[in-house]
């Protein structure tokens, strides 16, 4: 049970960080509809590289926690 929420959590964080580090504009534009629910306001575009860093990071350890529980 646990296993799959973390390779969907995982999923989730990998896809938004290739938009992060390739696709900032879609980012934005995606914000904008949802009403900024994806916590991407204007300075997380300005440190996109972090952001987008720091979310695979998160998603490896979700696949890798997904895999090992």
């Amino acid at each position: 049970m646990y296993t799959q929420g973390f390779f969907l959590i995982g999923l989730l964080f990998l896809s938004f960080s290739v938009l992060f580090l390739f696709a900032p504009k879609l980012i934005v534009k995606l914000s904008e509809i949802a009403n900024k629910l994806i916590f991407t306001d204007h300075s997380t575009v300005a440190h996109r590289r972090w952001t987008g860093f720091i979310l695979i990071v998160v998603s490896v350890v979700m696949f890798y926690l997904g895999i090992k529980l």
